[in-house]
């Protein structure tokens, strides 16, 4: 399985996980566990991105050459 396909699949569960965890809370302490987990998505998909654009051309996700 290639890097940007595991950090795609971590950006879309830190979404659902983020929205389980606000949506079951019962206090305002998992309300803001699920924001914070919220917050790892942009994170990760950008990630993805990044490793998918440098699996297409050839090179290393460190090459930054």
């Amino acid at each position: 399985m290639k890097l940007s396909n595991i950090l795609y699949i971590l950006g879309f569960g830190s979404i659902i996980l983020s929205a389980v965890n606000f949506f079951k809370s019962e206090d305002s302490d998992s309300e803001r566990n699920g924001i914070f987990v919220g917050h790892w998505a942009p994170t990760f998909l950008i990630l993805g991105k990044v490793a998918e654009d440098r699996e297409k051309d050839g090179r290393s996700l460190f090459d930054f050459s």
